[in-house]
């Protein structure tokens, strides 16, 4: 089994899923890693900015 680089053992599974990929592993064989963790970080920059917008509402 191929270890999977500190990249993509930080991609979710939601992320690895909406782009094809089984697990992390899968996604570093395919040499995919930078390209799937700008979409684990616009993907958390877009839950955090729900989240900030739900808070304001119940404030």
């Amino acid at each position: 089994m191929t270890a999977a680089c500190a990249l993509a053992r930080d991609i979710s599974e939601e992320t690895l899923a909406r782009h094809g990929f089984a697990d992390p592993t899968a996604a570093h064989r395919a040499a995919q890693c930078a390209a799937l963790w700008a979409a684990e970080t616009r993907r958390r920059a877009d839950r955090a900015a729900l989240d900030r917008h739900a808070d304001k509402g119940t404030a």
